[in-house]
């Protein structure tokens, strides 16, 4: 790894700035991640603390620094907390490969059907061809959460097949199918 420290993006849009997630914000991570709701779908429960939130957090960023994953924070503009993340990494090897990347997202349910998520992923999109220039983007959703699904397919995105028990389920310890879908810049 370089001495040079990477600088995390800033995206503005509309209503919403898309940011690095700091140590600050391990308290309001773990606050959502705690509701099963926004984790029923995910490959995980979240943080379990949020001493664990900070480890978590400190993880990304060195991830970020070796230019392998990416984890914008959503706030609302005006208010400094994050409410939700959008997660993107290359399928392996750094961003520089402009191989597929996988995109990912979550959104505290106080926050739900508003628009903010689409609002949110159209700007890391637009992020992620324009800027990183990377080609496909790939998103992974079980069957069941049909809400993701409509989200996706507004914005483009199309179904490539369902893969058998792709996803395991940190938290439950469960197998899950997943519907892939794609966009191409």
């Amino acid at each position: 790894m370089s001495s040079q420290t990477k600088q995390f993006p800033t995206i503005e849009t509309e209503r919403l700035v898309l940011r690095e997630i700091s140590v600050d914000d391990a308290s309001d991570l773990y606050a959502y991640y705690s509701d099963r709701e926004v984790t029923k779908y995910l490959d995980w429960f979240g943080p379990e603390s949020e001493e664990h939130a900070v480890k978590i957090i400190n993880y990304w960023s060195e991830q970020f620094q070796e230019d392998t994953f990416m984890r914008f924070g959503i706030t609302l503009k005006g208010e400094n907390k994050i409410i939700g993340t959008i997660p993107i990494n290359p399928v392996r090897g750094p961003f520089r490969w402009r191989l597929p990347v996988v995109l990912g997202y979550e959104l505290s349910q106080d926050y739900w059907n508003q628009g903010i998520m689409t609002e949110a992923l159209k700007a890391v999109i637009t992020y992620t061809f324009e800027t990183l220039g990377n080609h496909r983007m790939i998103a992974e959703v079980i069957p069941e959460n049909t809400a993701s699904l409509k989200v996706l397919e507004k914005l483009g995105f199309q179904q490539e097949g369902l893969l058998r028990q792709h996803l395991w389920h940190d938290g439950t310890k469960t197998w899950h199918d997943v519907i892939t879908l794609a966009l191409l810049k």
